[in-house]
């Protein structure tokens, strides 16, 4: 009889993220921003973020900055989970959930290559094929 054991020892952790995420999530109107996105751009507490609708392409769009009319950044902590950025909007939030037809919640991956406008670096939002729909 040929069976495989699973110990401890045989145990290998899951690959990290290659991707950066933003969670929306329509109940408390917050957009959340995985480490990645964090850790590159050397996001910090205090910036702000935001989020644009483009009408003639129909994308969707963040940027985030210090001098940007956006939601600032605060530290979501939750003794489940690492701590995290996040923003509020809730009028976006909701806006963006009802595009791709979700009820709760949707994680889309955001380009790592910006829009650069007016000296404004603008990630798109890939809303075509969401990772995660509730």
């Amino acid at each position: 009889m040929a069976f495989k054991i699973f110990s401890k020892d045989t145990r290998t952790n899951h690959q990290p993220p290659t991707q950066w995420l933003l969670n929306v999530n329509r109940k408390v109107g917050i957009f959340h921003l995985n480490n990645l996105i964090i850790e590159e751009l050397k996001l910090e507490a205090g910036q702000k973020g935001v989020i644009a609708y483009d009408g003639d392409t129909k994308e969707w769009f963040v940027a985030f900055g210090n001098d940007l009319p956006g939601f600032a950044l605060r530290v979501l902590s939750n003794k489940h989970y690492k701590p995290r950025l996040v923003f509020a909007g809730r009028f976006a939030a909701h806006t963006i959930l009802n595009d791709v037809k979700a009820k709760s919640a949707a994680t889309f991956v955001v380009s790592k290559k910006p829009n650069v406008i007016d000296g404004q670096k603008w990630y798109r939002i890939l809303t075509k094929k969401p990772k995660r729909v509730n």
